[in-house]
C-alpha cells in the first residue's frame, strides 16, 4: 500500500469547557495532509454568536518555539477553500436545535493531496505537534458542546524525499479606524505562494472594511500590487473565491440571523422541510453582507437553505505565480523590505493579514 488514513485522534468525548488539545507528530512517514473533524452541539435557541468555526480559537502545528502553522478556525476553512477550491469539504452544516454541526477542514502540506515534492515530514523536525485551542460555545447556535477527531493523510510504503513543505501562519490582526492607513512589514525569510487578507463583520461586505491594498518592496522601489478588493477580487483573486453552501436551520420563530460562509454578492434561498396546510407559514431570507443572513419564519419549523456568494468568511487570497510552479512563486530573499498598506474602507473592524509560503528542509 502507497498511501493510507490514520487516524490521529480518535473522536473525544464531548467537552464543555475551553481547552487545548495536543497531538504528538512523531510518525516516521510524511504527510500529505491533516483533517480536523469539529463538531458541536447547537443550542435550541437563536442567536448565532458567530460561524461554526469559531469555535476554534488557534490550529498551530509547532516544533518548540518554532511555529509551522497557526490560524484561526475560519482562517484554516478559508485557506482551505482557495486552496483546494472543493468546498463544502465534507461538513453537516445546520442550526438546527439539539443537532450536532460538523465542519471538516484540511491542513495541506503540498500543492495537491499526495504532492510528492512539498509534504510534512517530521523527520526534519524535534519534537513537532499538532495543537488545536477551543472556545467551544464561542461560534454556532451557542454550543453545548463541542467534539474533535484528527485523521491524517500519509504515505506508506511509497518512498518519497520531498524538498519542504507549505507553512502557513497568521502575521498581524488590527483593528483601525476607518479610511486609516495600517502598514505592515512582512517577513521577507521564504517565498510567498499567497496572501490572505480576512475580516468578517454582521451586516457588512469585506469590500467596505478594505478599501485598497498596497504591496511595495524597498521603499515603494517596485510597487507588487496596488488595487481595490473589488478590483483584486474581480482578478488575480477570483479563482474559488465564489463558494456555494447548503445547511438547515429551524428557528424559534420570527426574524433570527444566521452566519454563512460567504460575505459578498450573497444570494440565499430556502425551502420549507415540513408539509403544513394549515395555516399556511412563511420562511423568507434577505441580507448576507459580512455572511450574516436574516432568516425569518412565522411558525417554528424547519428549512433547507442554498447560499451562495463571493470572499469565504471575509477573505481575499492574492497568488503569486502559476501556483504549480515552486520555481515561479514569489522569491522574496533579494527583497530588503516588504511593506503592505492597507487603507480601512467606511467600516471598523477587525482585519487579519496570513501567508501561505513554501518552507524548504
Amino acid at each position: 500500500m502507497k498511501y493510507r488514513s490514520v487516524t490521529l485522534l480518535a473522536l473525544t468525548a464531548q467537552f464543555a469547557d475551553n481547552r487545548t488539545i495536543t497531538i504528538d507528530l512523531d510518525m516516521a512517514d510524511p504527510i500529505s495532509e491533516i483533517y480536523l473533524d469539529v463538531r458541536a452541539k447547537n443550542n435550541g435557541g437563536f442567536p448565532t454568536v458567530g460561524p461554526p468555526l469559531d469555535t476554534v480559537t488557534k490550529i498551530e502545528i509547532v516544533d518548540g518555539s518554532d511555529v509551522l502553522y497557526s490560524l484561526d478556525g475560519i482562517e484554516a476553512e478559508a485557506l482551505d477553500i482557495y486552496h483546494s477550491g472543493q468546498w463544502p469539504r465534507g461538513q453537516r452544516n445546520t442550526y438546527e436545535a439539539a443537532q450536532e454541526n460538523t465542519h471538516v477542514v484540511a491542513i495541506s502540506f503540498g500543492r495537491w493531496l499526495w504532492d510528492e515534492v512539498l509534504a510534512f515530514d517530521p523527520q526534519h523536525f524535534s519534537n513537532p505537534q499538532l495543537r488545536v485551542t477551543f472556545d467551544y460555545d464561542a461560534g454556532g447556535k451557542t454550543p453545548n458542546y463541542a467534539k474533535l477527531k484528527v485523521i491524517a493523510a500519509m504515505f506508506d510504503e511509497k518512498a518519497i524525499s520531498p524538498s519542504g513543505f507549505l507553512m502557513t501562519k497568521e502575521i498581524k490582526r488590527w483593528s483601525h479606524a476607518a479610511v486609516g492607513h495600517e502598514y505592515t512589514d512582512l517577513p521577507t525569510d521564504y517565498p510567498y505562494r499567497k496572501l490572505f487578507l480576512q475580516s468578517r463583520y454582521n451586516d457588512n461586505p469585506p469590500n467596505w472594511i478594505f478599501a485598497h491594498i498596497k504591496l511595495s518592496s524597498d521603499q515603494d522601489k517596485k510597487v507588487i500590487i496596488d488595487n481595490e478588493l473589488l478590483e483584486l477580487v474581480s482578478g488575480i483573486a477570483k479563482e474559488n473565491a465564489y463558494v456555494y453552501e447548503s445547511m438547515t436551520a429551524s428557528p424559534s420563530g420570527g426574524a433570527t440571523h444566521i452566519h454563512v460562509t460567504p460575505t459578498m454578492d450573497v444570494i440565499a434561498t430556502a425551502a420549507q422541510l415540513v408539509v403544513d396546510e394549515a395555516p399556511a407559514w412563511a420562511c423568507a431570507v434577505a441580507g448576507g453582507d459580512g455572511g450574516y443572513l436574516d432568516y425569518y419564519t412565522s411558525i417554528m419549523h424547519p428549512a433547507n437553505l442554498r447560499v451562495s456568494g463571493m470572499c469565504p468568511h471575509g477573505t481575499i487570497a492574492i497568488p503569486f505565480g502559476l501556483q504549480n510552479e515552486i520555481d515561479d512563486w514569489f522569491d522574496v530573499a533579494p527583497i530588503g523590505n516588504l511593506k503592505l498598506d492597507v487603507t480601512s474602507g467606511v467600516i471598523t473592524a477587525v482585519q487579519k493579514c496570513f501567508i501561505q509560503q513554501y518552507r524548504p528542509y
